[in-house]
């Protein structure tokens, strides 16, 4: 991988991250074990903004990734792109060496309903290139990494890792596909029927979905969205299509193109995008690409 900055040593800077994790795992486990119900967390705030609810648990997960890092490495100029703090970064970050893209809880709404299909997402970049990425699901316990020339792995609390068979030679219509649970276009409906998919889950957060198809669990993830409307952000993608690379699958554009980041002002992930582990991953790509034009 490439060198980290200097004064940043590799396995502190995963030990750190690993403890980062298992603190944010307590953390958001310790909301929902105390839940009777929907919507009555103790002691959690929901704010319904524009752009989806943000809750106590988000905030207090993002002060956890970004002060435990920077806590660490005071020394250190690399910059901070979150969900939570976007406002706040002003575009700063679209032209720096080094740059940390976090969600610290994707899939906030179905943290809310307690169906355990969240995750968080951390990501380092060097000149726009993601080097590093940790997806990060409590629910299950489940801490995947990336790490640019060495691949990807999952491991649990004790440090064990977990083995997947990851060959995916399925007919397209035997395919299972992921979908959002609350984004759902007529458009993607038609794709759907005319690729003869027929066994369709609605999922919560993209980085759940990613470790779903890594683990087997499903197959196929579309993400879609029209142009000038609502749309994944670059810390929704980041950390999940670092972890399928390192697994050697997917997560492209159309044109098979790998994802990029920190490329538009508004850190947008427009339009179709296609995750899976399937050999015939450039053939699925084909035949959306001649539904929809």
């Amino acid at each position: 991988m490439n060198s980290l900055p200097q004064g940043v040593d590799l396995e502190d800077l995963l030990n750190l991250l690993r403890k980062i994790g298992w603190e944010i795992t307590d953390l958001l486990k310790s909301y929902s074990q105390n839940a009777k119900n929907s919507f009555n967390f103790k002691n959690l705030e929901i704010n319904e903004l524009s752009t989806g609810p943000v809750t106590s648990a988000d905030l207090r997960a993002n002060e956890v990734i970004i002060n435990g890092i920077k806590n660490k490495y005071p020394q250190q100029k690399w910059f901070f792109l979150s969900e939570e703090n976007v406002k706040d970064s002003n575009q700063y970050c679209l032209n720096k060496d080094w740059v940390w893209i976090i969600d610290p809880l994707d899939g906030t709404r179905d943290f809310i309903n307690n169906t355990g299909e969240y995750a968080t997402h951390i990501s380092l970049l060097f000149n726009k290139k993601n080097i590093l990425g940790v997806v990060l699901i409590p629910n299950k316990e489940e801490l995947w990494f990336y790490l640019e020339g060495l691949g990807s792995w999952c491991e649990l609390r004790d440090l064990q890792k977990k083995y997947f068979n990851t060959t995916n030679d399925k007919k397209i219509e035997d395919l299972r596909i992921a979908i959002s649970k609350t984004h759902f276009h007529k458009e993607l409906k038609i794709i759907i029927d005319k690729l003869k998919l027929t066994n369709i889950l609605g999922m919560g957060s993209i980085g759940y979905k990613i470790a779903s198809i890594i683990r087997g669990d499903v197959d196929l993830y579309i993400s879609y969205s029209e142009e000038g409307k609502s749309c994944p952000k670059d810390w929704d993608m980041a950390a999940p299509e670092a972890i399928i690379r390192g697994f050697g699958g997917f997560f492209t554009d159309l044109d098979c193109n790998q994802l990029s980041f920190l490329n538009d002002p508004n850190y947008n992930q427009a339009g179709i995008l296609i995750a899976s582990m399937s050999n015939k991953h450039k053939e699925i790509c084909k035949k959306i690409k001649d539904i929809y034009y």
